[in-house]
Parts: C-alpha cells; sequence; structure tokens
C-alpha cells in the first residue's frame, strides 16, 4: 500500500509542474493579468491556451503544434500568449474563458478583453496557423 501511495504521489509531481514546464520553454505567461497588460501595451491580442496537465490532446498540441517554430514565431510576432489550467487556475482568470473542451484557444481583444475567436481540440500546424490569422483578421476588422 506504502509503495502505490509513493508510486502515485511521484506521478502526479511529475505532471503537476507540466504546464509550467511548457510555459517556461515556450516563453508564455502563467498569469493572465500581467500577459493582458503586456497585450494593452504593446497593442496586441492575447491568446489564452487553456490546458489541462492531465489532458493528452493538449500535451500533444503543445509538442506536435505550439513549439513548431513557424507556429512559436507567428504566435511571438502578434500575440501575447498565456497558458492556463482549466481546473487548477480557476478564478484566475475570466469566467468567459472557462472552456468545456480542452485544448481550447481564445484570441482577445486585450483592450475589452472580449474574445474576438476561437479554436477548440486538438489541431496540427497549417490548421492552427489558419487559425491564427483568422484571428488577426477579426482583430484588424
Amino acid at each position: 500500500m506504502k509503495l502505490l501511495v509513493l508510486i502515485l504521489s511521484l506521478y502526479s509531481l511529475l505532471f503537476a509542474a507540466h504546464i509550467d514546464t511548457f510555459a517556461q520553454e515556450m516563453n508564455y505567461s502563467r498569469d493572465y493579468n500581467s500577459a493582458l497588460a503586456q497585450a494593452k501595451k504593446e497593442n496586441k491580442m492575447l491568446m489564452i491556451l487553456v490546458v489541462g496537465d492531465y489532458c493528452p490532446w493538449c500535451k500533444k498540441f503543445e509538442r506536435k503544434t505550439m513549439k513548431r517554430k513557424c507556429v512559436d514565431a507567428k504566435v511571438k510576432a502578434d500575440f501575447i500568449p498565456v497558458i492556463i489550467d482549466k481546473y487548477k487556475d480557476k478564478g484566475k482568470y475570466p469566467e468567459q474563458f472557462y472552456s468545456p473542451v480542452i485544448p481550447s484557444v481564445y484570441f482577445v481583444d486585450a483592450r475589452n478583453e472580449e474574445s474576438l475567436h476561437q479554436s477548440v481540440a486538438y489541431m496540427k500546424k497549417d490548421e492552427f496557423l489558419d487559425n491564427l490569422d483568422d484571428a488577426l483578421m477579426s482583430y484588424e476588422e
């Protein structure tokens, strides 16, 4: 029994820091309010990536799509990215971004905190790049 508790504890520790590790590697904010302030200052859209540490599709999306150099370059050029854990960060970001499905990405006008575009579920690189373009077009209108 003690071995089982130890294994479960180690397992949870290994995966508990996944979002923080991704945020640090990719230079994404983990704090909604500071990312919002930066987006306002730089006159950029806020890109909110809502995930869960337990979610295999979120990890796949991060690894196979978000870490691609072409995606990362576009995100950094045109958006202020913030990554949020759907459950652990609840209460630290506005309720309108509580997504029932993860991964979800909200593209938010920082001036009024209104979501202009949203993508839901795992997407491949090309599909997500199209979503980034669509979000930018909705921001410019």
